[in-house]
């Protein structure tokens, strides 16, 4: 009992240092521009991170969402292989908070598991809505100038239903159309929202 009362005490101590503070807002708000500079030196002395030239560069590295949930949090998830796990030398104490740095480690691991499967996800809702911005861009691009029309041959009789695709270029593409049943040259008059197809003769 003594010893559950033990780990609950150091537990609130090491989520109360400025360092775990530090890291937890980081990933909980998915923002790399919050990390200070205790906690960049931090990840670079006892995480397994390169220092990345300065705090600017490491916050720019890891700043996209796909490079924050599939690379930094990673060095604290224990199911990766780029997991950073705990030495001999990290069982020293942190500085004076009378914690160790391995404690404070073991923190930044419950810290993720408790939000990996959540960050995975919006990075992922990110890069569909990328992909879908994308996709609008070119769909705009490619099929602005393309427009279904329901065409009637009044000499005939026949009815269809075209997709036109009017090159801006070419102005005099819809003057050669012809009826696909009786083949004759035609032109289209649109009245009352209907668009009718009459033959040249």
């Amino acid at each position: 009992m003594q010893s559950v009362s033990s780990q609950t005490a150091g537990r609130t101590t090491i989520g109360n240092l400025a360092v775990v503070n530090n890291f937890r807002r980081v990933i909980e708000t998915r923002n790399m521009s919050l990390m200070n500079k205790e906690l960049y030196q931090f990840l670079n002395l006892y995480c397994g991170f390169i220092a990345h030239y300065n705090i600017h560069g490491f916050r720019d590295t890891y700043a996209a969402p796909r490079d924050f949930t599939d690379v930094f949090i990673r060095h604290f998830d224990r199911n990766h292989r780029y997991f950073c796990g705990n030495y001999n030398c990290h069982d020293e104490l942190y500085q004076n908070t009378g914690v160790t740095k391995a404690e404070i480690k073991q923190e930044f691991f419950r810290i993720v598991d408790r939000h990996k499967d959540t960050t995975t996800k919006w990075a992922d809702g990110v890069e569909k809505d990328r992909r879908h911005a994308a996709f609008q861009v070119l769909k705009s691009e490619f099929e602005a100038d393309i427009q279904n029309v329901r065409m009637e041959c009044e000499l005939c009789g026949e009815s269809i239903e075209l997709k036109i695709n009017r090159n801006a270029r070419d102005q005099h593409s819809l003057e050669n159309l012809c009826c696909l049943f009786c083949g004759q040259p035609i032109r289209m008059n649109q009245t009352g929202g209907k668009n009718y197809v009459e033959h040249t003769i």
